[in-house]
């Protein structure tokens, strides 16, 4: 028996130390936030107000404690509201020294409080600027933090509005550019070897090109009717010219051949020249598009 409590009184031993480690160890529970707020706080809230506006200000101080303690408010400014309307309410009650806490509270949430003389009656205002003196410490640096955040919204609002209005300019001047046509004309250089000054015209060289075509055609005409004459004029059983029409015929002949020279020798230059003078685009001058004014619609019949 004895042994069996010595060996249970080590093992306590041993075991004791690490679950007293492990609890050390385990993590903190964390704290819930307050609920939000239900229809009856704000239910109770709006109470509180009217309660306060006609009066009644006992019922006020008690509506407002109970949802103080509850902690559930929808906004800071809200709470805030609480806390002044409660101070408010127990300076109205005489009780001085209760609302010191409730215009601390108030200053905490809103450091640049005031009090409106015309609706508050001095000692309010007395024991605000009292409270004011005593926590200056802390509403201090709570101002400075206001006032800096207060001033880079406006920065942020300021850069905005400038960023909208750059936008806006730059819509309308958007609106108010014509719109500008770029025209480019694209060529080909195999065109720059095609007779009749197809490649002249191309390059917009318009007169040698209309001067190359006509000398063509007329002396491509002389040699092709030249040929024809001269085949019209052959014997066709013999195959030969008569004695009659053999000058015509020669004369025909160095036509025909003195045409196909100049048709050909033509075109060569003209092959040459397009080509030296080729250029892969040609950009013409911009022009100006402006939008086209919309119709107005017809009126429609009258109705019978």
């Amino acid at each position: 028996m004895s042994a069996r409590v010595v060996l249970l009184v080590a093992v306590l031993a041993v075991v004791a130390p690490l679950r007293a480690e492990a609890q050390s160890q385990a993590p903190a529970q964390v704290q819930l936030p307050d609920e939000p707020a239900s229809a009856a706080d704000i239910e109770a809230m709006t109470k509180a107000r009217s309660t306060f506006e006609y009066g009644n200000y006992g019922t006020t101080a008690k509506i407002l404690e109970g949802l103080i303690a509850h902690g559930r408010f929808e906004t800071a400014a809200l709470r805030a509201e609480a806390y002044k309307l409660l101070g408010l309410s127990l300076v109205n009650l005489g009780k001085r020294s209760e609302a010191y806490s409730p215009f601390l509270e108030l200053l905490l949430l809103e450091p640049d409080t005031e009090f409106d003389p015309f609706y508050v009656p001095p000692e309010a205002i007395e024991l605000l600027g009292r409270v004011k003196k005593d926590a200056e410490p802390q509403l201090a640096p709570m101002r400075a933090q206001r006032r800096a955040e207060q001033e880079s919204r406006k920065r942020a609002a300021d850069e905005e509005r400038r960023k909208r209005e750059q936008d806006e300019e730059q819509r309308r001047l958007a609106a108010q550019r014509p719109n500008v046509e770029r025209r480019v004309v694209q060529r080909e250089f195999w065109v720059s070897v095609l007779p009749f000054g197809i490649g002249q015209l191309q390059n917009g060289d318009r007169t040698l090109g209309i001067g190359l075509a006509t000398s063509e055609v007329i002396a491509g005409a002389a040699s092709a009717g030249s040929a024809l004459l001269i085949e019209e004029l052959r014997d066709t059983s013999t195959g030969k010219f008569g004695p009659g029409v053999y000058p015509l015929a020669t004369r025909l002949n160095v036509v025909k051949w003195i045409g196909a020279g100049l048709f050909y020798g033509l075109w060569a230059f003209g092959a040459v020249h397009a080509a030296i003078r080729y250029q892969p685009e040609q950009h013409l001058e911009d022009r100006v598009i402006s939008p086209e004014p919309l119709q107005q619609a017809s009126p429609l019949p009258p109705s019978r």
